[in-house]
């Protein structure tokens, strides 16, 4: 493992991974190393999510010379009628929540990068790669720092051309 990626590791642990952006060396090195497998996928967007995935998408967006979309959590957009909700889910945190984007966020067939923090049960994802098909885009590349997937979740989002960058132990509670 890089050097940057132990601290980034030991800055979650001990810290948050809220404070990875304010080491900016470590920072500047994460988002190019979540670039780097995903500069030929010929993108048309680059999707971010509610909330960590935030404070990397839209520096990936700007990188790549790519639009930028937030998936927000639910009921966080005031139109209600023009959104479009994904199914509820369980995420890492033992609550049930949903995801939504506004209708007019995503072109059919528009080639999608999704962007996140920490990928850990899969639910987050699969909603969201759910809904990012209910609205006519395709995903053509996925990276997160964190994954901690089940080897069959992971194997799940391969077809999706799915990169992270440090590989934890699976939460199997």
């Amino acid at each position: 493992m890089k050097p940057y990626l132990i601290e980034a590791k030991r800055i979650m642990k001990e810290e948050s991974d809220y404070l990875i952006p304010n080491n900016e060396e470590i920072y500047a090195k994460i988002i190019k190393d979540l670039i780097k497998p995903l500069k030929k996928t010929k993108a048309d967007k680059v999707i971010g999510i509610d909330m960590k995935g935030i404070l990397y998408a839209p520096i990936i967006a700007n990188k790549l010379k790519l639009p930028l979309t937030i998936i927000m959590k639910g009921e966080k957009i005031k139109n209600r009628d023009k959104v479009i909700e994904s199914e509820k889910i369980i995420d890492y945190s033992r609550k049930e929540k949903y995801f939504e984007i506004l209708k007019n966020s995503i072109k059919p067939n528009e080639k999608i990068l999704l962007i996140d923090d920490w990928f850990d049960s899969g639910n987050t994802g699969k909603a969201i790669i759910k809904l990012i098909e209910k609205c006519g885009g395709k995903i053509v590349g996925i990276s997160v720092i964190f994954n901690q997937l089940s080897s069959e979740n992971e194997s799940f989002f391969k077809k999706y051309n799915f990169h992270h960058l440090i590989k934890l132990e699976p939460n199997l509670k």
